[in-house]
C-alpha cells in the first residue's frame, strides 16, 4: 500500500484540485450539475493518466521490480481517487 500511495502522491495535488473544482460547482448548482461534473472528472482523470504515463514512464520499472504492475498501480490509485470524489459529493449534498 505504501508503494501505491507513493505513486498516487505524484498526481495527488492535481487530482484533489479537480475534485475541489467539482465540489464547488456542485455546491453552487446542486444535483442538476452532477452529469457535467461527473464527465468533467472523467475527462480530467484521462488527461492525468496520459500525462503521468508520459512523464513517469521510467518510474514504472521501479514499481514493476518491486512486484507491483502498472495496471495495479492505476487501478488502486484511480479507484481511491474516484472514491474520494464520490464521498465528497455525498457529504456536500447532505450538508446542503
Amino acid at each position: 500500500m505504501r508503494l501505491i500511495f507513493t505513486f498516487y502522491r505524484s498526481f495527488l495535488f492535481a487530482s484533489l484540485l479537480m475534485t475541489a473544482i467539482c465540489i464547488t460547482v456542485f455546491w453552487k448548482n446542486g444535483i442538476e450539475s452532477f452529469m457535467a461534473i461527473f464527465w468533467f472528472k472523467i475527462a480530467a482523470t484521462c488527461l492525468l493518466y496520459y500525462f503521468v504515463n508520459t512523464y513517469k514512464a521510467k518510474e514504472f520499472y521501479y514499481y514493476q521490480n518491486l512486484g507491483i504492475s502498472k495496471q495495479k498501480l492505476w487501478t488502486v490509485s484511480l479507484g481511491f481517487d474516484f472514491l474520494i470524489f464520490i464521498i465528497s459529493l455525498i457529504v456536500i449534498h447532505k450538508m446542503k
